[in-house]
């Protein structure tokens, strides 16, 4: 590839670098406004004393949360790409600089369909560094350069998952946040107690 070409690279993926970051901000308001949501329906049903649907609810709050946290990585990394895009034009692989932003943008360009820019991002990314590359992104291989907390927070298994302590946690305060009087680990852990024993009984 000439030296047009590569500098053709920096400027498309500038281009859609920001149109990416202005799509990333609209989602990322649609999440802040979900997760809201979430939270103020956790307070509904702590004052109605439904603790365990509480703590069901905190699954979503976690999820938005995680969801706002990788965009906002994402836009960080599209940032990167404007401010270095330099590096595109005399790197024939993948910059050493710019490999966790490119890794983490085509990550992530796996996990979200509906985000046309994201996926131009990757079509660039692949057409230039070889598909290889980008599978190692996606699979996520031992050198992919892909940032453990991009991963954790686009794993949808560990959304579902949410472990009970990390939801407790969630829970309690958004209580304290509320100013709602009451130690809501222990409610809903003397409600399990309750259902355990009930349980073991009708045994």
């Amino acid at each position: 590839m000439g030296l047009f070409g590569r500098k053709s690279l920096a400027s498309r993926v500038k281009s859609m670098a920001n149109l990416a970051i202005s799509r990333i901000s609209i989602l990322k308001n649609q999440h802040h406004v979900r997760c809201s949501y979430a939270r103020s329906d956790i307070v509904q049903l702590l004052h109605l004393g439904h603790h365990d649907r509480a703590l069901l609810r905190a699954v979503l709050v976690i999820k938005e949360q995680n969801m706002c946290d990788a965009l906002a990585m994402m836009e960080n990394y599209c940032h990167l790409l404007i401010e270095r895009r330099a590096l595109l034009d005399s790197n024939m692989e993948c910059p050493e600089e710019l490999r966790e932003g490119i890794s983490g943008l085509i990550f992530a360009a796996s996990r979200f369909g509906d985000f046309p820019e994201l996926q131009q991002l990757r079509h660039i990314f692949a057409s230039t560094f070889g598909q290889e590359f980008t599978l190692q992104c996606v699979e996520l291989s031992k050198s992919c350069g892909v940032h453990p907390k991009m991963i954790e927070k686009l794993s949808t298994h560990l959304h579902e998952a949410a472990g009970r302590e990390k939801r407790l946690k969630i829970v309690n305060q958004i209580a304290i946040d509320s100013g709602i009087g009451l130690r809501a680990d222990e409610n809903m852990d003397n409600n399990q107690d309750k259902q355990r024993s009930q349980s073991t009984q009708e045994e």
